[in-house]
C-alpha cells in the first residue's frame, strides 16, 4: 500500500484495518507530503517513509525516481502479492518489473501528466461512475465517490467530543474554508481563492470561520487556522454550515457528511459535477474567470437560507441511498488478485 497523500490514508485505513485483523502482513509506503505522516503516525500504522513531496515540475520528476526505485526495493524484500494505490504512478514501473498486480484507484482526470504514466503500467483501474474518461478493458466504475470509503455513516460517526477539542461549541454555526498549497502534479497552473481575506469577511457575516490550509497562512488569518489535531478535521468538518474552498476532496467530503459545498478552481472534477448536477450537495465554480464574487454570492445563499440545513440533509439521504460500499470494493478487488496458490 502506497500512501502518497492524506486523503489516500483515509481511503485505505479500515481496509489496512481489516487485513491486519484478519491475519494478513500489510507493507505500508508512505510520503512526505502535507499531514499524510503525521496521520499515519497518530494512527499507530507502522510505515516506510520513501520520499518527500518535490515542487514543480523537476521537483516532483526527481522524486518520481527516487520513489519508485525505493517502491521496487520494498516490494521484493516484502515478497509482495498485491500492490494498491490511489494515482499508482510511484507503484506501477516496480510492479510490473517484478509481475505482481498493481491495483490503482483513482477520481481525478486532470492529472494527465501521471495518469499518462500510470495506467498502461496498472493492472487494473477502479473509478467512480463519474469519471469522464474511459480507460477500455482495464477500467472498473463502482457507484460512489472515494469520500465513502471512510465517511460512510458505518465506517464514520462525527464526535462533538473532538469538535469542542477543536474550540467550537456544539451548536455554534461556522464555515469550514480549505485552502491547498497548490504543489501536486495536477495542481501545475491552477489556482482558487485569490483573495482569501476577503472571502473570510464574508463569510464571518454568517457564523464563525475556520481554515484549514495545506500552505502557511498569512498573519492576518492566523486566528481563524482549525486548532485540532489533524486526525480529528472530519469532526470538525460534519458540524459545518458550509464548506468553501480550492480542495475538490474535502468538498466531496463535506457532501459524504451532509454539508454542503463550494468548489473553487480553475480546474474541475467529475465527481464534482455529478455532485452537482446528480445530487446539489456542492456546487462548482470552475474556469480562468473572475468567478470568487459568484462563489461567494452562492455561499451567502445557502448560509442565508434557514430551510438550507433541511433541504441538504434530504438531498444527503438520497445520495446515500445510490452509493456503494467503497471499503468492500477494495478488499475484494484485492482478494481478486491474490494468487490463488498464496492466498
Amino acid at each position: 500500500m502506497d500512501i502518497t497523500h492524506p486523503a489516500h490514508f483515509h481511503f485505505f485505513k479500515h481496509a489496512i484495518r481489516t487485513w491486519i485483523e484478519s491475519g494478513d502482513e500489510v507493507l505500508v509506503l508512505s510520503r512526505d507530503k502535507d499531514l499524510t505522516l503525521n496521520l499515519l503516525d497518530e494512527a499507530g500504522m507502522t510505515h516506510i517513509c520513501l520520499s518527500r513531496a518535490g515542487k514543480g515540475l523537476a521537483g516532483l520528476a526527481f522524486e518520481y525516481g527516487k520513489h519508485s526505485f525505493g517502491v521496487f526495493h520494498a516490494l521484493r524484500r516484502h515478497q509482495t502479492q498485491v500492490v494498491v494505490a490511489i494515482g499508482g504512478t510511484f507503484i506501477v514501473a516496480a510492479a510490473r518489473m517484478q509481475r505482481i498486480p498493481a491495483l490503482v484507484f483513482y477520481d481525478t482526470e486532470n492529472a494527465v501528466l501521471s495518469n499518462r504514466i500510470t495506467y498502461p503500467l496498472a493492472t487494473r483501474i477502479y473509478t467512480p461512475r463519474s469519471y469522464r474518461s474511459d480507460l477500455g478493458a482495464k477500467q472498473s466504475r463502482y457507484n460512489g465517490f472515494q469520500e465513502l470509503a471512510y465517511l460512510h455513516p458505518r465506517r464514520f460517526q462525527a464526535s462533538t467530543a473532538r469538535l469542542s477539542d477543536a474550540g467550537i461549541k456544539i451548536g455554534e454555526p461556522f464555515t469550514f474554508i480549505r485552502l491547498v498549497a497548490w504543489n501536486s502534479h495536477h495542481d501545475v497552473g491552477d489556482f482558487g481563492v485569490r483573495d482569501p481575506q476577503r472571502v473570510v469577511e464574508r463569510l464571518a457575516a454568517y457564523g464563525r470561520v475556520v481554515i484549514s490550509s495545506e500552505a502557511p497562512l498569512p498573519t492576518s488569518l492566523e486566528p481563524y487556522a482549525l486548532p485540532s489535531k489533524v486526525s480529528d478535521v472530519h469532526h470538525v468538518l460534519a458540524f459545518a454550515k458550509l464548506t468553501f474552498g480550492e480542495s475538490a476532496t474535502m468538498a466531496s467530503e463535506g457532501a459524504q457528511l451532509g454539508v454542503p459545498g463550494i468548489f473553487l478552481s480553475t480546474s474541475s472534477r467529475g465527481y464534482t459535477d455529478e455532485l452537482q448536477n446528480r445530487y446539489q450537495m456542492v456546487f462548482n465554480f470552475n474556469g480562468r474567470q473572475a468567478i470568487e464574487e459568484q462563489a461567494l454570492a452562492c455561499a451567502e445563499s445557502i448560509l442565508s437560507d434557514p430551510s438550507a440545513p433541511d433541504t441538504f440533509h434530504r438531498r444527503w439521504k438520497k445520495m446515500l441511498d445510490e452509493q456503494s460500499d467503497i471499503t468492500q470494493i477494495i478488499l475484494d478487488a484485492v482478494a481478486e488478485h491474490v494468487p490463488e496458490n498464496q492466498s
